[in-house]
């Protein structure tokens, strides 16, 4: 075994550089770009306003709150354009009762802008944006305002009910929460309208005290509308800036689930996401492989340091594959070596054809590789039995196993033919129904004696002569 460079995970080679491995990590997580995107525009413009129209710096964070408060405000615009519309069919009936204005004139007045209300609260379905909505809604405020202004000038009535009529207007004004650009806008109009008519009004009564309440009322609403706005535009930027802090979260949690399950075999992440600490199993059935790449130091040693590794990543990266499509579980990689199981940690019956499947296939994949680099070759030790499975460290978890099996395998490798996959006799007992083989004879394995071993030759032919197969 050699010392390989670089970090060689579960699915190949990790870049070394820690910039890049999190950029890397960063690609593999759904939404990873959209949410950088939208965070680097968010903090761009800030939340900040500009001083008069309140709007958004940013103009991309000014159409989203344009499109969700449009949303959010739709009810509110409904109620005062449907309520402006009933008040004024019941005023072409209480005016004409309560004061001397003409019943014909308070009557085709009334219902002319009765109409124009509704209209606006039936066709309110395509103003999507706030500033549509509060567009409209001045627009309507300043006809409701001046009409009334008209008509109780015309009628004698300026003083008290001229001014409590646009005093609801007002309020309705908060029903909407008006943009405070708009609400200026109509404020200027009706202060306009109050001028005219209380220099037109043919009445004796002195306006003094209504021009008090109208001028404070004028102000009061802009000041609490523009209070009002800023205070929303700030909750909508704050609820963005923490909607973004806990998809973060989420991202980076996603991120280091992620990772673990790339780490971890399925079940046993599954286990350590769910708050369990310490996993340790016995398994009474498990079939081990270990793969070496043969004379790996000093082809190392001839090699660049980037094409080592690049070389491991290819391999190891290949074998990943052969061990996900035979349902197989990698264990760890140690320098230029190769460790994985069946059997583990779901059991399965036929874990010792498929590890000996899978030994086959690393072999043809080392020979592709080894048509680019001449002298690739791998070998493989295979040995079936119990083992003990846990998980070990607190900060960087690792998923290994232990036992005899683990040391015979390991040992089956080292002392193996290049090119062969060598298996235990409890191995072979399990699969020569459906794999040729050679047996080798006792060997003599470090610390277990001698045992009978075998070589697997491939899957068993249809025919074949009995003489040249093992009993």
């Amino acid at each position: 075994m050699g010392i390989s460079l670089g970090l060689i995970g579960r699915t190949g080679v990790y870049p070394a550089d820690d910039d890049t491995f999190d950029r890397t990590r960063q690609s593999s997580v759904p939404g990873a770009s959209a949410l950088d995107a939208n965070a680097s525009a968010l903090d761009a413009g800030g939340g900040a306003l500009r001083p008069i129209s309140l709007r958004f710096l940013d103009e991309t964070l000014e159409r989203r709150y344009q499109s969700a408060s449009g949303a959010e405000s739709l009810t509110g615009f409904r109620i005062s354009t449907g309520a402006a519309a009933v008040l004024w069919l019941l005023a072409a009936v209480v005016i004409p009762t309560g004061t001397p204005i003409p019943i014909e004139r308070a009557v085709s007045v009334c219902f002319a802008v009765a109409a124009l209300n509704w209209a606006a609260f039936v066709l309110s379905d395509g103003l999507d944006t706030l500033d549509l909505q509060h567009a409209v809604l001045s627009l309507l405020t300043s006809v409701n305002g001046l009409v009334i202004l008209w008509l109780a000038a015309t009628g004698g009535v300026l003083p008290g009910y001229g001014i409590s009529a646009v005093m609801l207007l007002f309020a309705f004004g908060f029903v909407s929460r008006t943009a405070f650009v708009f609400a200026a806008s109509r404020s200027a109009v009706l202060v306009v309208g109050f001028v005219v008519a209380a220099l037109w009004y043919p009445g004796h009564a002195s306006l003094a005290v209504d021009a008090l309440i109208f001028g404070a009322a004028v102000a009061g609403t802009l000041v609490a509308l523009r209070l009002l706005e800023q205070s929303r535009r700030r909750v909508f930027y704050q609820d963005i800036v923490i909607t973004r802090q806990a998809d973060a979260v989420r991202l980076e949690k996603d991120r280091a689930d992620g990772l673990l399950r790339n780490v971890l075999p399925a079940s046993i992440s599954t286990r350590l996401l769910a708050g369990e600490r310490t996993i340790a199993d016995a398994y009474p059935a498990v079939t081990v492989l270990f793969a070496d790449i043969v004379a790996f130091t000093p082809l190392a040693a001839r090699l660049p340091a980037d094409e080592v590794v690049d070389l491991l990543g290819r391999l190891f990266a290949r074998f990943d594959e052969l061990v996900a499509e035979r349902g197989l579980e990698k264990i760890k990689t140690i320098g230029d070596a190769y460790m994985a199981a069946g059997g583990i940690p779901e059991p399965m019956a036929d874990h010792a054809e498929r590890v000996v499947d899978l030994g086959l296939a690393m072999i043809e994949a080392a020979k592709h590789e080894g048509d680019r680099i001449a002298g690739l070759q791998l070998r493989i030790g295979v040995h079936s039995g119990p083992v003990i499975g846990g998980v070990i460290g607190n900060r960087k978890f690792a998923f290994d196993i232990w036992g005899e099996t683990v040391n015979i395998a390991s040992r089956l490798e080292s002392q193996g033919v290049p090119g062969c996959v060598q298996v235990s006799a409890a191995t072979w007992q399990s699969v020569k129904h459906r794999f040729d083989g050679e047996r080798v004879g006792p060997v003599q394995i470090r610390g277990y004696g001698p045992m009978d071993t075998y070589m697997i030759v491939g899957p068993r032919a249809a025919t074949r002569a009995t003489s040249t197969t093992a009993p």
